[in-house]
Formats: C-alpha cells, structure tokens, sequence
C-alpha cells in the first residue's frame, strides 16, 4: 500500500470509518489528522491517518478498572460528578447509594414531560394542556423527595410561569421533531458512553437538539456544555448530517438561547482527561472502602450545605461525618 495516497473525505470514511463530520470538526478545531489542500480540495495521506489511528489506540483507556466497579456504561452526569464533587461520586457510583430527588428535579422533570406530549399527543395542543399535564406528572413524583412541604410548594409553583416561557420557543420551529429522551452511543479513549437528548428535530440536512435546563438562576453551566459536546460527538457518528445542539435555559422570568461553541477541543480534551484521571485514581483502589480515604468530602461546598437527609446519612455511614 503506497502510504503517500491522498484520500478524499469520503475515501476515508469508507476505508477507517472516520466520518465526514469528525474530519470537519477536527479541521476546523485544527486538530486530529494532518490535510492537505489541493485546488482548495481536502486530502489526507494514509500514512498520517493510520499515525492518528495508531495514536488514538496507544491512548486507549484500560476499561478494567471501570468494570471492575461496574461502572460502565459510563455518561456525562457521571463524569461531571467526578469532576465537580467526588466524594458525590463515590457514594452514588461506587457505594451503589440512590438518593431521593430534590424537588427541582421533579419540577425540571414535569415540565419537559408536559412539554414532550405537545409532539406526541394531538390531544395536547397548548400551553394550557402541557401546564396540565406537567401538575400531575409533579404530584405524582413529588412524594418520593425528602424535602420540606415548603420546598415541594415553591418548586410546583415555578411550573406553569416556566413552562408559559419555554412553550413559544420549543413549539415554534421549523423543524420536523424527532424524538424526545433519544438515546445516544458513543466511546472515549475507548470507554463506552451513553445518554439521552431532551428534544432532538431535524430536517434533510441537520439534526438539532434543544436541552432544556429550568433553573432558579439564568447562568450556564461548565458541566451543561461538556454533556452537549458528548452529544454532538454521538450524533455526529450516528447520523450523515451536520448537528447542532443548543442549550435553552428557563427560569419564572427569563427564558432563552445560551450562545456556545460546542466545537471548542477543550470540551472534549476536558472529559478525556478526567477519564484518565478517575482511572487512574480508581485503578489504585480495590474497594470502595479505598477509595473512600483519598476522595473525601469538603463540608464547606455547597453541594453540601443543602444536601438531602439521606445523602447526608450516606456520608455519615462512609465518612462518620
């Protein structure tokens, strides 16, 4: 095989099953396989694609220590748990504990489950009816959280204020919808990752994911971001069409687009290195009880400070605080 063979994009993914989008995507963030322009026509040399083939498999996470704790699949809640507070993770992930949900996320829940019926039931037809609907999805799970009759009143009382915002810029698109609660596959460095899309449409050229996130503060998140990125990666594996994820944040009073740029390699090169992180964190460890006494609680985080009875029993079990 002449290693100095150009190849068009489409020879590439026909051959190495890279798709034209990842080529794209790389090009633009200026990373990945090395082109060249020929008459303004993208080509790659074989020699440089089984370099970046064999670079990839050299870093290649070992899934062992994962398995090992059952912890695959993993997902982008499981990552950002692990970057954002791993003491969290090790309760939740390692210690195997399920918490109750917060009335937030109950409320958050509802809300999307309201608002999905106006695509799938001809019967739900306007905000009135997703509002509806939205109450008794709340009530119903609402009695499975922990919290105080006052908290549980306050969230309910931010459903239909939201969902009045959330209704216009959901419903008002010209795109065909898809599917609400997709699942989506995808692996890094080899380490296999699933999820699941709020509200995914397309039309013959693009797929387009609007995430949801209904929150008492109008401010984007790191942890938002790196879960679109993930997404945006499957999808674009999955489908021969250019993908495009937004994130619509809602508060009573304020609903509307974050701008963001997906396509940053830092999101990526963000997940991936806390991957290795928690592999070769984990993979010192035999037990949960190992990794309990390196990966402690900081009981001044607030995650903490307005933590649940039950995940605060939790630590007191692992911790003895």
């Amino acid at each position: 095989m002449n290693k100095m063979a150009l190849l068009t994009d489409k020879e590439v993914g026909d051959k190495y099953n890279i798709s034209f989008h990842k080529l794209k995507r790389m090009r633009k963030q200026g990373v990945g396989i090395p082109y060249v322009k020929l008459n303004r026509r993208v080509r790659y040399m074989i020699k440089d694609i089984e370099r970046y083939i064999d670079d990839n498999i050299k870093n290649m996470i070992d899934k062992k220590t994962f398995n090992k704790f059952d912890l695959l699949p993993f997902s982008a809640s499981r990552i950002n748990s692990w970057i954002e507070d791993k003491s969290s993770f090790v309760l939740h992930y390692l210690y195997k504990y399920d918490f109750a949900p917060s009335c937030a996320m109950v409320r958050g829940s509802a809300i999307e489950y309201g608002l999905s019926l106006f695509f799938k039931t001809k019967e739900i037809n306007n905000p009135i009816n997703c509002i509806a609907k939205a109450f008794q999805y709340y009530d119903e799970q609402v009695s499975f959280s922990l919290e105080s009759d006052e908290e549980k009143i306050k969230q309910r009382d931010m459903i239909k204020p939201i969902t009045e915002l959330l209704f216009p810029k959901i419903t008002q698109t010209n795109l065909s919808f898809t599917d609400y609660q997709m699942k989506i596959e995808t692996n890094i460095l080899g380490v296999p990752f699933i999820g699941y899309t709020d509200f995914t449409f397309e039309n013959e050229e693009e797929i387009t994911v609007i995430d949801v996130k209904t929150t008492t503060k109008f401010q984007m998140r790191d942890s938002h971001v790196l879960q679109q990125a993930i997404y945006k990666k499957a999808l674009e594996e999955k489908y021969n069409k250019k993908v495009d994820v937004k994130l619509l944040y809602c508060t009573p009073k304020k609903c509307d687009f974050i701008e963001f740029d997906v396509d940053d390699p830092i999101h990526l090169q963000t997940v991936e290195l806390n991957l290795k992180n928690c592999s070769n964190v984990l993979g010192k460890c035999k037990s949960p009880q190992d990794a309990s006494l390196d990966l402690i609680p900081d009981l001044n985080d607030w995650r903490w400070k307005y933590a649940s009875q039950d995940k605060l029993d939790a630590r007191k079990k692992v911790w003895g605080v």
